[in-house]
């Protein structure tokens, strides 16, 4: 009797067993990964996205030791974090490296992680260096660090907003700018990449800002499904055309001013104005464009009766001057200008002829390119109120004044630029140092 009721016990615990299991595996089973497979739990983690795979690439290596760990994980990150910094301070790079990479697998979606040590390989890490080669090196050890957690993390714009950034700012605006855009295109490393870019870097031997234009792109894509919290939407989404401005103001900087310096700035006007300044961006009062005409604004407030016609031109006012989009508008339109070009073309040719010992043609190339100059920015006053345009005009008048310097002349009362000379003095003691630095002028 005891023996019958023992087995009757046994299978009850065994039928018990299998009706729980069924629930179990109804909601945890896991995804083959094609749609609709897997359990509701899968399913859901598929349809919002919170799942591993839906986040980026996948390493096992990181879910293994994430599993490890159990609750120490935490702790575990704070050491390494602790280490990586003492690493860098004592200089010992290549555990710097490894322990950076220990880091990654155990927060692989969080995404201050890349943002931080990206940033910190790029520029605190590879400004340690003192040959420019080894600088550039770090720069892309910083730029693939954040490609990696990229393919890692397809739900931050951010981080492809970073990458862009990288390609644009560091490499082709450092102090270090020019040695950078040529290594950019020839890898100082020629028995790896023989005379031609590190191919991770740069694939198809582009600009360094035309590659940080199509990073900039990927992250406007992905913004349109996945939140930034970066930059306000309508700056973050203006980064594509200022790379594009950048790439066309890279190739003046370097003494091109043909054809392709000429088209770059065109493409440029036309992507601002009728790309970036057509799209929608909304407001407290309703949807604005930057590029607004009067039916554009009746268009727009004819969708809300709450909203009115003046409503919108206020509102496309204000986040015209926050984007500085009248600015760009007029500076990009100006560049394709023959007067423009011709007076880029004089200061940079009497820049050049200062440190050829030809004294007396450069004088005379700043005189004309002063002259010119002074001419395009009374026809197109905004672009003083840019940085660039700026620093161009008091470089040519510092050269000028140190050319009547080495000569033992004097400088005349009266010079073009002399407004801009005496109005942005606060500016001169930089510029100044950035020559000493670039061409040894005392």
């Amino acid at each position: 009797m005891n023996n019958l009721s023992s087995k009757h016990r046994k299978l009850a615990y065994v039928i018990a067993i299998i009706v729980l299991l069924i629930p179990v595996i109804w909601l945890g089973m896991p995804s083959t990964g094609e749609e609709g497979s897997g359990g509701k739990l899968a399913q859901l983690r598929v349809k919002h996205e919170l799942g591993e795979s839906t986040l980026g690439d996948v390493d096992p290596s990181s879910a293994s030791l994430n599993f490890v760990l159990l609750g120490l994980r935490g702790i575990a990150t704070n050491m390494l974090w602790i280490d990586a910094n003492e690493y860098q301070k004592k200089k010992e790079w290549g555990k710097l490296d490894s322990t950076v990479h220990s880091i990654t697998l155990l927060q692989p979606h969080y995404m201050k992680v890349w943002d931080f040590q990206g940033w910190n390989l790029a520029y605190n890490v590879s400004a340690e260096w003192d040959a420019v080669e080894d600088r550039y090196f770090w720069v892309k050890q910083g730029i693939k660090f954040l490609n990696e957690g990229v393919t890692r993390n397809e739900r931050f714009p951010e981080l492809d907003w970073k990458v862009g950034n990288l390609h644009g700012q560091k490499v082709g605006r450092s102090d270090e700018w020019r040695q950078f855009r040529r290594f950019y295109k020839v890898d100082p490393n020629t028995a790896l990449y023989k005379g031609g870019p590190d191919p991770e870097i740069n694939p198809e031997r582009l600009d360094n800002y035309q590659v940080a234009k199509e990073h900039f792109l990927i992250a406007n894509d992905k913004e349109l499904k996945h939140k930034q919290h970066l930059q306000m939407r309508m700056l973050f989404r203006g980064s594509p055309w200022h790379a594009q401005f950048d790439y066309a103001n890279a190739m003046q900087r370097e003494g091109v001013f043909g054809k392709q310096r000429t088209d770059a700035w065109k493409q440029g006007f036309d992507e601002w104005t009728e790309i970036y300044g057509r799209e929608e961006f909304i407001t407290p009062k309703g949807p604005i464009v930057l590029e607004w005409t009067d039916d554009d604004i009746k268009a727009l407030a004819a969708r809300d009766e709450s909203i009115t016609e003046q409503d919108v031109r206020n509102w496309t006012g204000r986040y015209q001057d926050t984007s500085n989009y009248r600015f760009w508008r007029t500076r990009a339109l100006s560049e394709s200008q023959p007067d423009t070009i011709k007076a880029h073309k004089l200061l940079y040719e009497g820049e050049k002829l200062i440190f050829d010992y030809k004294l007396d043609e450069a004088k005379e190339k700043l005189e004309q390119g002063m002259a010119l100059y002074q001419s395009v920015l009374n026809q197109y006053p905004s672009l003083l109120s840019e940085d660039l345009a700026i620093e161009e005009g008091l470089k040519a008048v510092i050269l000028w004044r140190y050319i009547h310097e080495l000569k033992g002349l004097q400088v005349p009362a009266s010079f073009s630029l002399k407004q801009l000379w005496l109005k942005e003095q606060g500016r001169v003691p930089e510029l100044e140092n950035e020559l000493r630095r670039t061409h040894g002028i005392q």
